[in-house]
């Protein structure tokens, strides 16, 4: 009759209203099913009370659960009792319970497994290998006071958040960090890839972190949703919502009154009608945005965000629920009328045009390509409309994450001269790997590592250059101090040992006044140089003075290029005669009678806008396109590694990198592309995340080491900087520098071309056979001619022409 007592126990639950996992409800019938009915039961709870608290039920639920079990047991005992001697009495009943049921566990093994489930259940939810589409739990917290920004309109637009702390998906980025920005001032975020620069940025915009209710934060990565019917111009003049909902409310009244708002309409059932539209519409933009706000806060916060949620959503029905010939009074109807006519007599409609035409000519964009439909433009252009957008809303604050990619030349000039001059009053933070970029335009830096954020008054440049100052002085402090140390250590010992040869107590007393300037060694002077005093010095400490600790680089894993081998053959890799190539279907060349040598160590790098033919140029080199006329002769054995400006794209993302390499190369071992990944930076867990998963930097360096693992005679890169950090950009250039091989480049970032093409003086070894040609030509109106004058004078003419257009 055991079962009865597992029908009891469940049947008692479904009274209580307690449900169970059916794991867990499982598991207690089958242990249930086994438990003599001599047991007490205390027995009965010890076994199954843990159930209940894993669910969570009440303790004082539980206790009343257990009270009227006893008292059901107690009036069914007679029967179970006898049902359990006849059980005892009937060897065949005996043999005729199942033999599978598992045998009931202790409460500690219980506990156990239940721990080990909810760990797994845990490490599914948190895998890697899980959706990509889910989402990240991110928590975000800040300092608050009764004083707190949040809760006050001030005219101020500076930001002042101590104690912030960002944490998505358990993984800590900002701890008890100080987030400040003043008013007016751009700033450059460096650090490396994976620090969380992009994630800062979204808990700002998105108002995860509570920021001042009185600013305008505006993300780029806001502004990359487009309406792909519409023409990019009016999908930029659309990124000012409050101008498009003011335009759509004065034309739904316009049709009414036409253009005089003070009239006295026919039908006044079609202006209530009209009039309460307008007021739902505004009303549901709150709604939504409350709604937002509640699924992306947590804690304290988010209880309130809950809370702001559920009345505005309740008045927004009872609203929709009104009728509009009742509902709008001649009040309503009139302050409401003025309102939307004074919004619309402040929006100069031409004016707008005219600004988003001019950003987006700055930007690169023909006017074909302005009147354009957005469902016409690549991903590359897309993300131009995005900054494009992003620069004629014109926020308080503005958040730019690698505006520079995807941008040529003369677009990065123009975007660094619009920055610089025409936006004042306006707070920037720019992340870019683009040094030239960054110095132009930002004037005070925000360091983002150890999870803490420091603050330099100064570009890049300057905090490079005095982050090197401040290592070398300390390096000089902390050698004096190490002659210092050595010499009163040696004086102690030499004293002690006389000290005890002569019985001088003299020395005793040199030797403490030793131990004390032995203590008191240390920082002489503060960061800003001032004099150490130890009355400043807060804290709990172990010594007497803080300890001169010299800022270590930050280390970026070196990038490694295996050497090609011998082609046994000292003539041009790539040699082009008098070829031209023209588009199926166009009858215009987009190249004419090119005419290009390539030898096997050479340096050439391709100058151009976007559109001139640089890719044209080297697809028809490496083989993925045939010129319409002339010749491309390549080396039969030749091993060409092409980074294309499509090479991440091509990449599967729902693979890991060791899975695309392996479909690629066929017959490696794990091992064999853990190895191989490694000589890139990609190491750890990282090759068995998903593609989708990874960062654009991580990206960027699997795509490079697919194209290493033939150890390539040439290196074709374009555009190969986009999403790395400077870290990794440095030892990129480290890398390309002792490549044996030819390289040929294309790419708008000024610094990482002329560290490569423009070497300093001396750095040719007279003694080497290698001569490398270091060439620059320029592609322009299908020709391709060579540039003797250098980068700068390069970058000098488009400037030129850049001013124009300012």
């Amino acid at each position: 009759m055991a079962p009865g007592l597992a029908t009891q126990f469940q049947a008692h639950l479904d009274e209580f209203h307690i449900s169970l996992e059916p794991s867990a409800l499982n598991y207690l019938t089958s242990m249930l099913a086994v438990i003599s009915m001599s047991d007490k039961p205390k027995d009965i709870r010890d076994a199954t009370e843990m159930f209940l608290e894993e669910a969570d039920v009440d303790p004082d639920k539980i206790n009343q659960f257990y009270a009227t079990l006893r008292n059901t047991e107690s009036t069914s005992s007679e029967g179970l009792n006898s049902s359990a001697s006849a059980s005892t009495s009937t060897p065949a009943t005996e043999n005729a319970r199942p033999l599978d049921l598992p045998k009931p566990m202790s409460s500690i093994e219980a506990r156990r497994m239940k721990r080990a489930q909810k760990k797994e259940k845990a490490a599914a939810t948190a895998s890697p290998s899980s959706s990509a589409e889910a989402e990240p739990k991110i928590v975000a917290t800040s300092q608050q006071s009764r004083f707190h920004r949040e809760t006050l309109e001030t005219s101020s637009k500076d930001i002042d958040m101590h104690t912030v702390n960002i944490t998505v998906n358990n993984l800590d980025l900002l701890v008890d960090a100080h987030l400040r920005l003043k008013e007016g001032v751009r700033y450059g975020l460096v650090g490396q890839n994976g620090v969380g620069k992009t994630m800062l940025m979204k808990c700002m915009a998105d108002n995860i972190l509570a920021m001042p209710t009185n600013l305008n934060i505006l993300h780029i990565a806001q502004l990359e949703t487009f309406d792909e019917s519409t023409t990019v111009l009016n999908e930029v003049l659309g990124a000012d919502k409050a101008c498009m909902n003011a335009l759509r409310e004065y034309e739904a009244l316009h049709t009414v009154l036409g253009d005089m708002p003070q009239s006295t309409s026919s039908n006044t059932a079609q202006l209530s009608t009209v009039l309460h539209n307008i007021l739902i519409s505004r009303m549901q933009t709150h709604v939504i945005a409350a709604q937002q706000l509640a699924l992306k806060r947590s804690g304290t916060r988010g209880h309130d965000a809950r809370q702001a949620q559920l009345a505005i959503e309740t008045a927004f029905a009872q609203l929709k629920a009104q009728d509009p010939q009742t509902y709008i009074t001649p009040d309503i109807s009139a302050d409401l009328i003025t309102d939307v006519f004074d919004k619309f007599a402040l929006i100069d409609l031409d004016a707008r045009k005219a600004r988003a035409s001019k950003i987006l000519r700055g930007l690169g964009f023909e006017e074909a390509q302005v009147e354009a439909r957005v469902q016409t433009l690549s991903g590359g252009w897309r993300m131009q409309i995005a900054l494009a957008k992003a620069l004629f809303v014109g926020p308080d604050i503005l958040l730019l994450d690698e505006p520079t990619n995807h941008l040529d030349l003369p677009a990065i000039l123009w975007l660094q001269e619009y920055l610089s001059s025409e936006t004042e009053g306006l707070t920037l933070v720019v992340v870019s790997h683009d040094r030239a970029f960054l110095n132009a335009v930002t004037t005070e830096t925000i360091i983002f590592r150890d999870k803490t954020l420091k603050y330099h008054a100064g570009s890049f440049a300057d905090y490079e250059s005095t982050s090197e100052e401040q290592r070398v002085r300390k390096q000089a402090l902390l050698d004096i101090q190490a002659k210092k140390r050595a010499k009163l250590v040696a004086s102690i010992q030499h004293n002690v040992q006389q000290a005890r040869a002569t019985g001088d107590d003299k020395r005793l007393g040199q030797v403490a006044s030793r131990k004390k300037k032995l203590e008191r060694l240390g920082m002489e002077k503060t960061e800003d140089g001032k004099r150490f005093k130890v009355s400043y010095w807060a804290g709990y400490h172990t010594s007497a003075r803080a300890e001169i600790e010299i800022d270590k680089g930050v280390r970026t894993v070196p990038i490694k290029i295996p050497d090609p081998p011998p082609l046994r053959y000292h003539g041009s890799v790539f040699t082009v005669k008098n070829a031209s190539f023209r588009y199926p279907g166009s009858d215009k060349d987009v190249l004419m009678g090119v005419s290009l040598d390539v030898g096997p160590h050479a340096r050439i790098a391709l100058l151009g806008p976007n559109g001139c033919g640089k890719t044209t140029l080297l697809n028809m080199m490496v083989g993925v396109t045939q010129p319409t006329a002339g010749e491309v002769y390549r080396h039969p054995s030749l091993r060409i590694g092409y980074f294309s400006q499509h090479a991440v794209d091509q990449l599967t993302l729902t693979c890991t990198p060791i899975e695309e390499m392996r479909s690629r190369y066929a017959g490696l071992s794990e091992q064999e592309c853990r190895a191989h990944f490694g000589t890139v930076g990609v190491s750890g867990n990282t090759v068995l995340r998903k593609i989708a998963d990874l960062s654009g930097g991580q990206r960027n360096r699997v795509a490079l080491a697919m194209i290493l693992y033939d150890a390539p005679h040439v290196l074709v890169l374009d555009e190969i900087t986009n999403h790395l950090d400077m870290g990794t950009v440095d030892r990129l250039v480290e890398a390309l520098e002792g490549f044996e091989g030819a390289l040929v480049l294309v790419s708008h970032d000024v610094w990482f071309m002329k560290q490569l093409m423009e070497g300093e003086e001396g750095d040719d070894d007279d003694d080497s056979d290698v001569m490398e040609e270091r060439a620059f030509y320029v592609v322009r109106n299908g020709a391709v001619n060579r540039w003797e004058r250098g980068m700068d004078a390069y970058v000098e003419g488009v400037m030129k022409k850049v001013k124009k257009n300012i």
